[in-house]
């Protein structure tokens, strides 16, 4: 099995490392295509999801698959936010990267601020140095004020609500674009995830049952898990590029090329321990 996973990693690196070099062009600092705002938004975002994907294919490789679900679970996230902030003309991509990088933090510093301040009241010494770091992310009741003064309640709870993951599927699946209308499909995903970030019944219950399986039945499932996520973050690597390409007016051929290349040593490989899995799974059924 170790064989197989590190072969799956070093191949998806690859992969991950061609998509990301392709990108490189339209997200470097002197890149004229996009409006400064948004290419700089892009690229920090961009190069984030990138990195957390090359973390996820280390996880694969250590055998940590329940591990690497969570981490591609963010890689996700990001890269449908990377989608939705690319979209449209060049003042909707303006705005909504105004949005995620300047206002949201803005809501997001309110609430750092509130639990400080709990945190402090609750404390015997809140005056100790050990706590400066955290007095010094408070804010003042005249910085919260001019924000509430710039939005109402109303327009926080919209703005956030139109950039949580549900926000942005549910746009995707309204949208009047084929490719965009299949990706509110990865909703399905990130709820199960969530099952696993939260340590629930559900979450808990599913590591435990793979645990208890008979050896045969554990590695068939457990490589069909591995494929899927690598997988995974393949297709997310890809999804990242083809945004960037389309709204900086390139050209798509990359893709046929990586297909091709990367098809009989990566693609199919997990393609046959999807099959598997499912053979194992429900082969009375199939």
């Amino acid at each position: 099995m170790q064989s197989v996973l590190q072969s799956w990693a070093g191949l998806a690196s690859h992969f991950i490392g061609e998509c990301f070099d392709h990108s490189k062009p339209y997200i470097d600092r002197d890149f004229k295509g996009l409006d400064p705002l948004v290419r700089f938004v892009s690229a920090q975002l961009y190069i984030d999801c990138h990195l957390s994907s090359e973390s996820v294919l280390l996880l694969i490789l250590n055998q940590k698959e329940w591990d690497a679900d969570l981490v591609a679970r963010s890689v996700l996230e990001g890269s449908i936010k990377l989608v939705y902030m690319l979209h449209g003309g060049s003042d909707q991509q303006l705005r909504k990267a105004d949005e995620f990088w300047n206002v949201l933090p803005l809501f997001s510093s309110i609430r750092h601020s509130e639990r400080i301040h709990r945190l402090l009241g609750a404390l015997n010494n809140p005056g100790d140095p050990q706590w400066i770091p955290f007095h010094d992310m408070l804010m003042t009741d005249e910085q919260i004020s001019e924000i509430h003064a710039r939005f109402s309640s109303k327009d926080r709870k919209k703005l956030e609500e139109a950039w949580s993951f549900a926000g942005i599927s549910k746009w995707l699946s309204e949208s009047q674009e084929p490719g965009l209308q299949k990706l509110a499909n990865l909703a399905h995903g990130y709820g199960m995830s969530s099952h696993l970030l939260h340590k629930d019944a559900d979450g808990v219950g599913m590591v435990w049952e793979r645990y208890s399986r008979a050896p045969e039945a554990h590695d068939a499932v457990k490589l069909g898990h591995s494929a899927r996520v690598v997988s995974d973050i393949c297709s997310f690597a890809q999804l990242r590029l083809m945004s960037l390409l389309r709204a900086s007016g390139q050209k798509t051929e990359i893709f046929s090329y990586l297909e091709k290349k990367y098809r009989l040593p990566l693609f199919d490989e997990l393609s046959k321990a999807s099959a598997n899995f499912t053979k194992t799974e429900y082969g009375a059924r199939t």
